[in-house]
């Protein structure tokens, strides 16, 4: 029996979009797949008081997906047009340099460029300098922000994907819609309401229905198989039938799901389902944050106005270093809905709050925002127009790894945040030179400055494309190497990241290989979007089997042009951008230690008892671990001195043989205590178990003045617990201590590496200054009593 669908799609973002517009226009039989709803212009949510009410993807299928994972927080779309209806809308091309590795054969600017041609055109791409009323506030501050710190030659407004037109007049764009201007209401990341964002449900996804596409929204594709002797069964939880599951059978399928949510279906397919067994073993790998930051700056000294205007409007580059040590970036100027304002300073507060265990913080953000909806005061919205929101993204060495737990089966991602310092360094730097300019403070997001945990909204990687299987998961075409007709066209397809907004890229490469697709299933290798100049306006009819094209004779008008770059104005310096005056100077150390634990010790705070019951049955736990501050200066100023750590650890009977990773273990260093005269240094050790669950190591040292003098004792013994979970709340299963012997601490003396600078002065100073605040705590503790 034939497939039903000559072409399914998966997800409705841009490369879903793009794959049903021009699969429809091709004359093809289309369905497609969307998990979230539609948003007619008015219904997006806007119940402050409660951010259940159709917000959330987690409760009621809402707008906004946010996953909290160990090693990264994603923010996603969930809705008929994608990340189209919450991004910023902003449009960049890569520079050149970005295709010259990692990309396969064929990929360059040059070759792309007619693709981003098309994009523009179906965006309708536009700087803010296009609208008639003028720059918002926030634009005019950050480019005299960028003339005060000489940036104004790398200073530049990108293309945005909005409707400049008059607001409050509704008329039809190019494709037929109906839609009004911009009225600089702030909105545009929590969808627009007045229908003046050029989403992509307004121009491909028109363009599909309009051909004959079937769009089937609140179907989530949960699983694929492949059919014989072609094509490929979709197996989907149709929400608005409560839950039911239902299956579609097309002879090709795109995956578009976005980039997390594409790699985790093909991981299940792979590793649970057992449907796609041969897939590479690249899946997972290159995942990319893009290189995002954010960032804050409160209480500016004027105005900031954060909800006038489009979310960015203007951006400038910074590119220092040559080659592999080459740090490139863009920094963009934010907004946020004037009732949003309350919950940045929530934020704020919470950052702050040192009480507040680093583990238990994402529960303590989620838990603070909730109480706090629909509470923002006259006072808060007033003072909101002096907080400014940071935005960055670089290229970032793209070495995360998504995969499933091998127990659980639940979603986690591997990110090295150490091996991108150099990056989030100079990011830092920027926000606090931006934020001094503003005569503002800096504010970093909570999970970043305690936890180390970035906050990304352009994923990209999971299903790379590649020349060989060995190297990644498609060919260049974007086709699933080893199983024809099966595609992967949004941001998973991407080997490395961007550096800048990605979705014209997306978009870009999404073009170049459904027009591929579409030559070779319709046995026409000259076939390409109608848009383009000389193409013919006919619709194609295929036949179920074979692939005939009958099209009328008419030819197009010229309706794509090539559109100018709009960093072609940025000027680059030799040598480079200019350097911050205040480098972020970071420090590295590695730690080895050893002791005994025991499992179901009681009482579990005996932990010397359980020490010796270890002992004497031979259960040693170790671990060398290297501890990074990423930034000096605001390690010694923070009350929680907060370090990552990562390294080796074995614990007698739950690590194999050869040890567990800890990847995103965090270190304390000198914590107050209700008492002046008690510090407590924390380590949490997460590690992945023999048995393939998930454990914690949670250890303190104790630094108090007790009888006798016992600073060695109290600086060398970490008091252990293993709990089975990932947090502190997480039940016990053993105790022990693990203690730092005299060799190891002299070992450890001649690790310590000073990062971000090459001047020996300031490799000096920072060691002093470490070295300053730690023998300052141990002096507050052993020696100030004794002389009061």
């Amino acid at each position: 029996m034939a497939p039903t669908y000559d072409a399914l799609v998966i997800g409705t973002g841009f490369g879903g979009a793009v794959a049903a517009c021009r699969l429809a226009q091709a004359g093809l039989s289309v369905r497609v797949l969307e998990r979230g709803l539609r948003y007619p212009k008015g219904s997006f949510p806007r119940d402050w008081s409660n951010p259940f009410n159709g917000w959330l993807w987690q409760y009621g299928q809402g707008l906004f997906d946010i996953k909290l994972l160990p090693g990264m927080s994603i923010v996603q779309s969930a809705g008929y047009g994608g990340g189209s209806l919450i991004y910023a809308n902003v449009h960049l091309r890569p520079p050149p340099e970005t295709f010259e590795s990692d990309w396969p054969e064929g990929y360059s600017r040059a070759a792309l460029d007619p693709y981003y041609d098309l994009v523009a055109y179906m965006l309708d791409l536009q700087p803010i300098t296009a609208s008639a009323r003028g720059l918002p506030t926030k634009a005019k501050r950050m480019r005299e922000a960028a003339r005060q710190l000489g940036r104004e030659k790398q200073f530049f407004y990108p293309d945005l994907a909005v409707r400049f037109a008059p607001s409050g007049e509704p008329l039809p764009n190019k494709f037929g819609v109906a839609q009004e201007g911009c009225n600089y209401c702030g909105e545009c990341d929590i969808g627009c309401n007045v229908r003046a964002k050029n989403t992509l449900d307004l121009n491909y996804l028109a363009v599909a229905e309009q051909r004959g596409a079937e769009m089937t929204t609140q179907a989530e594709a949960t699983r694929i198989e492949p059919l014989s002797p072609e094509g490929y069964r979709v197996t989907f939880t149709d929400h608005a039938a409560g839950g039911v599951a239902r299956t579609v059978d097309a002879r090709r399928v795109f995956l578009c799901a976005g980039t997390v949510n594409t790699t985790e279906l093909l991981l299940r397919c792979r590793d649970a389902h057992g449907t796609l067994p041969r897939i590479s073993d690249r899946l997972g790998h290159r995942y990319s944050a893009n290189g995002d930051f954010l960032a804050f700056a409160f209480d500016t000294r004027d105005t900031w106005d954060p909800s006038e205007g489009p979310t960015i409007t203007t951006s400038f580059v910074v590119d220092e270093g040559q080659g592999r040590d080459k740090t490139w970036f863009l920094f963009q100027e934010g907004g946020h809905p004037g009732q949003a304002a309350g919950f940045l300073q929530v934020i704020d507060l919470l950052g702050r709050d040192v009480r507040v265990p680093s583990d238990l913080l994402q529960k303590e953000l989620v838990r603070a925002l909730r109480s706090r909806a629909g509470t923002t005061s006259a006072i808060e919205k007033q003072r909101g127009r002096f907080q400014a929101v940071f935005l960055a993204m670089g290229r970032d060495r793209s070495n995360g790894r998504l995969a499933l737990s091998p127990l659980s089966k639940d979603l986690e991602l591997r990110w090295d945040v150490p091996a991108n310092l150099a990056l989030y360094r100079t990011q830092e730097q920027l926000c606090q030179d931006i934020a001094r300019a503003l005569g503002a403070r800096t504010v970093y997001n909570p999970l970043w400055d305690r936890l180390h945990i970035p906050v990304s909204v352009h994923n990209l990687g999971g299903c790379a494309m590649a020349e060989e299987p060995a190297y990644g998961v498609l060919t260049p075409e974007g086709e699933v190497h080893g199983h024809p007709g099966l595609y992967v066209l949004d941001g998973a397809a991407l080997p490395a990241s961007t550096g800048v907004n990605p979705s014209s890229t997306i978009a870009a490469v999404a073009e170049r290989n459904v027009e591929l697709a579409i030559r070779e299933a319709l046995g026409h290798p000259a076939w390409t979007a109608p848009e383009r100049a000389g193409t013919p306006t006919g619709r194609s009819a295929v036949e179920p089997f074979r692939a005939s094209m009958r099209m009328s004779m008419e030819v197009a008008p010229t309706r794509v042009v090539p559109r100018e770059d709009p960093m072609r104005s940025v000027v680059i310096p030799e040598g480079g951008t200019v350097l911050s005056p205040t480098p972020v100077v970071g420090l590295r150390f590695t730690e080895r230690m050893r002791g005994f634990i025991t499992s179901a010790h009681v009482p579990e705070t005996d932990f010397q008892g359980a020490e010796e019951e270890g002992k004497a049955e031979g259960h040693v736990a170790e671990f060398t671990v290297t501890i990074t501050l990423p930034n000096l200066d605001r390690f010694l100023a923070e009350k929680a001195r907060t370090g990552i750590a990562q390294g080796t650890l074995h614990v007698h009977g739950f690590t194999p043989p050869g040890g567990a990773k800890v990847e995103r273990g965090v270190f304390n260093l000198f914590v107050d205590t209700d008492s002046y005269y008690e510090r407590r240094m924390l380590y949490l050790l997460p590690f992945t178990g023999l048995d393939g669950r998930q454990y914690l190591l949670d250890g303190f040292k104790h630094v108090r003045d007790d009888d006798g003098f016992d600073m060695w004792g109290d600086t060398s013994t970490l008091y252990t617990v293993i709990r089975r979970g990932e947090d502190r709340e997480a039940p016990v299963v053993a105790t022990g201590i693990i203690r730092l012997g005299m060799p190891d601490f002299l070992q450890q003396l001649t690790t310590f590496t000073v990062l971000g600078t090459s001047s020996p002065l300031a490799k000096a100073n920072a060691l002093r200054r470490f070295g300053n605040m730690f023998m300052g705590n141990l002096w507050d503790v052993f020696a100030r009593t004794k002389l009061e």
